[in-house]
């Protein structure tokens, strides 16, 4: 079958080896097709093609662009090196059909073991929003980690992608209505990212953040709550970085102090850097910052056994920071924050950075605390402003502090814009 044009029609990437999986992706292609769909092929096989339709990408140019060639991957003759090249390859692809502007309204893929890890490679790179699609015989498997914080959607192949049957044909048609669906049904005007606030949440600054969504809510802004348990952070920064958001108030950091010690639900080193890179407002405090997140108390590491140690259900063992982690924590927040240009406030809550630590409660130091304030205060330059607030951060006299923070540079911003204009 001949591939065709079909213009003023959504256009979706699909990527897969079809030197070895031919015959579904033919199949595939036809599917997507009939729902009028215009499509762009990425072949990540390292052999020649063997399907019916044009490869408008195929083997060679996505090595190439991978930074080998077809030949070298033939000598080297290494399954994995051959899977990190395509799937590099495909990935630059689809980072230049970004930054060209071209049409990406979906992707699908579909393909068994490697043929699933290249193609999430891909999809990670597509912005969410896009509708994504992946057929894998590994769909029941735990894939979080190559599917990470991107709304990519699995789809179970029941069978092997061995040679088109019953079953395969059946699966791979609705895998193609599926795509189709998504696209026509997300096909509406996007929120305005000017009344879009990203805000940080843990259980315990539930409190705070609930009041500081009524807040902006009462102001008619959009308010998208991100749980800070490593794969809330990671998706709050890509959606900052996607220009999704006007603002941000970053009132639970606590990944950071994940990150530092090696608590399970840390966002990674890049946590607390998109606002800063996009050049957005942003309102940090440092909650939750005083302690650390691990599972059942068994599994906590043998180094901090003698540390102290609270549960807060049967599954989660929190960690109070010490003294040396909140001087640290201090100055990492400090150098995160220096690399912003658009103005920034610290908001320092004296009663206490979580619920539990509260006065009296179970993590309340405040002599730890006032190390971790002044490691932040010692080592941010002069451009950002730090509030030191007599509140503990859950009370609502906190949340008022932090939105009316938010307001204000917002209100500075906008105005700043109609100057220049």
């Amino acid at each position: 079958m001949q591939c065709k044009t079909i213009k003023n029609e959504p256009r979706v990437i699909m990527a897969g080896t079809f030197d070895t999986k031919g015959a579904e992706f033919d199949y595939l292609h036809a599917c997507l097709t009939q729902h009028n769909l215009d499509v762009i092929s990425i072949n990540l096989g390292v052999y020649k093609s063997k399907v019916g339709f044009a490869v408008q990408y195929d083997s060679p140019m996505v090595a190439q662009k991978g930074g080998r060639s077809l030949d070298d991957l033939h000598s080297l003759n290494d399954r994995g090196k051959a899977l990190e090249i395509m799937s590099t390859g495909a990935v630059r692809i689809v980072n230049e059909l970004k930054s060209r502007g071209e049409k990406m309204d979906g992707i699908i893929s579909m393909g068994g073991g490697g043929g699933t890890y290249m193609g999430l490679q891909v999809m990670q790179k597509v912005p969410f929003g896009v509708p994504k699609l992946c057929i894998s015989t590994l769909a029941t498997k735990d894939l979080s980690a190559h599917i990470g914080h991107k709304d990519i959607t699995l789809m179970p192949s029941i069978v092997d992608l061995a040679g088109l049957n019953s079953i395969s044909r059946s699966v791979i048609r609705r895998g193609a209505s599926a795509l189709a669906g998504m696209i026509r049904s997300s096909n509406t005007v996007r929120a305005d990212k000017k009344k879009s606030i990203a805000i940080s949440v843990f259980g315990n600054t539930t409190n705070c953040v609930e009041k500081c969504s009524e807040l902006l809510q009462e102001k008619n802004y959009e308010v998208l709550s991100f749980h800070a348990v490593g794969s809330g952070g990671k998706t709050m920064e890509s959606l900052i970085e996607e220009d999704f958001f006007e603002g941000v108030l970053d009132i639970t950091t606590t990944e950071l102090a994940d990150e530092l010690c090696g608590g399970i639900c840390s966002a990674g080193p890049d946590r607390l850097t998109a606002a800063s890179a996009m050049n957005l407002p942003q309102v940090v405090a440092p909650g939750c910052l005083d302690m650390v997140n691990f599972g059942s108390m068994a599994t906590v590491p043998d180094k901090y056994k003698d540390r102290q140690l609270y549960s807060w259900a049967p599954d989660v063992t929190l960690m109070r920071t010490n003294e040396a982690e909140n001087r640290e924590l201090g100055k990492i927040i400090a150098e995160k924050l220096n690399k912003a240009r658009a103005p920034v406030t610290i908001l320092l809550p004296l009663g206490g950075l979580s619920k539990i630590g509260g006065t009296g409660e179970v993590f309340y130091k405040p002599e730890i605390d006032r190390i971790l304030f002044d490691a932040i205060k010692e080592n941010v330059k002069d451009a950002i402003t730090v509030k030191e607030i007599n509140e503990n951060i859950n009370t609502p006299e906190f949340a008022k502090m932090a939105v009316n923070a938010l307001l204000s540079m917002l209100e500075l911003e906008s105005e700043i814009l109609e100057e220049n204009n």
